[in-house]
């Protein structure tokens, strides 16, 4: 569906100023080399965790391909796989890759299922371009957000659609506008329903997820067995749970005439929510470190941040090579931002 809500293109000099305050007044940390580009051996992750697997957004041939680097020293270099992919994620021994279709002139999505030796398991075909996507704790679900309609989050009448996938089987469970949606114990139905960020639970059968409708983001929990799903708050996108299961990390919409969000965290437990020290236009869907550190991605500098915008596409992924780096900052609201890997774009750790 498309969705009715009142949003301004945000200009991409105020997306570079934003991202050239931070770059230039940023933390006191030191720029984290990429460092030196192997091959991934023939049994992939077997072997190398605990490791963090991303999409390399180095400005060389190997643009876009996933990639692992080790946790514990993420400088010392990363093995390059010859999966290519717009957004990836990988849990329990499963990873889904989604990456632009090839049937033009549709708009396509593949979401590749693939093993820990980065083998293709199954391919599921989808429409729209690829945007977030999530795979569940135990390995057998997984989520797949694609633009059907406008290309970025800060766009008037972009539409999305959110399908619920089966790992194991390499099936389309269910696309989540079948969901019967509940708020304040009533039923809740609306023809601009946008359904986007797919975050599971350590169960593995519920998820929280972003409800778009009317000018109002909300955040919403579903159950994958009954498809039913209730309104827990307004003004949360892109949320990600921790590991603990207690915190949601989302971006909340900053007031003003262009759209920028703030990274800011959730506690599930009050509904009470702070900002997080990065001040720069965050708009990703966050993963986390560890159940004290929030991690996500940005675009190198200024000029990258630019040209994105320009393309205005929020994945940063069909716009060309834009350079991108993985950064950490503390859940609690304290601290300062620090650059965790450069070249690196929907980072995922495995341990």
């Amino acid at each position: 569906m498309i969705l009715g809500a009142v949003v301004v293109v945000a200009a991409a000099g105020t997306t570079a100023s934003v991202l050239a305050g931070r770059h230039h007044g940023a933390s006191p940390t030191q720029h984290v080399s990429s460092g030196a580009e192997t091959e991934m051996p023939s049994g992939g992750l077997a072997g190398r965790t605990p490791a963090l697997v991303f999409r390399s957004t180095t400005l060389d041939r190997r643009y876009g391909d996933v990639a692992a680097a080790s946790l514990g020293d993420t400088g010392a270099g990363r093995a390059l796989t010859t999966m290519a992919c717009d957004r990836v994620d990988y849990v329990a021994g499963t990873g889904l890759c989604l990456t632009r279709g090839n049937k033009p002139p549709l708009v396509s999505t593949r979401a590749i299922v693939f093993d820990a030796a980065f083998h293709t398991t199954h391919t599921i075909e989808l429409a729209g371009y690829p945007s977030r996507t999530r795979v569940s704790p135990d390995g057998r679900y997984g989520a797949a957000t694609n633009f059907v309609n406008g290309d970025s989050y800060a766009t008037m009448g972009f539409s999305t659609r959110t399908d619920l996938l089966d790992l194991r089987a390499g099936t389309v469970l269910f696309d989540l506008e079948k969901l019967h949606v509940v708020r304040d114990g009533k039923s809740f139905q609306a023809t601009d329903f946008n359904f986007w960020g797919v975050t599971f639970t350590s169960d593995s059968q519920h998820f929280y997820a972003t409800l778009g409708t009317g000018g109002h983001t909300y955040l919403i929990q579903a159950d994958v067995a009954t498809r039913q799903a209730t309104v827990i708050t307004d003004g949360v996108e892109c949320p990600s749970l921790s590991p603990d299961g207690h915190r949601i990390a989302f971006k909340q919409r900053v007031p003003g005439s262009t759209v920028a969000w703030r990274l800011s965290v959730l506690d599930l437990a009050t509904l009470r929510r702070h900002p997080l020290a990065e001040t720069a236009n965050i708009d990703d869907q966050a993963e986390w470190y560890d159940n004290n550190t929030v991690m996500y991605a940005a675009p190198e500098s200024a000029a990258d941040a630019q040209a994105a915008t320009a393309a205005g596409l929020s994945a940063l992924s069909t716009g060309g090579s834009i350079a991108t780096d993985t950064w950490t900052v503390p859940a609690d609201g304290s601290g300062a931002p620090t650059r965790l890997l450069s070249g690196a774009w929907s980072a995922v750790v495995v341990r």
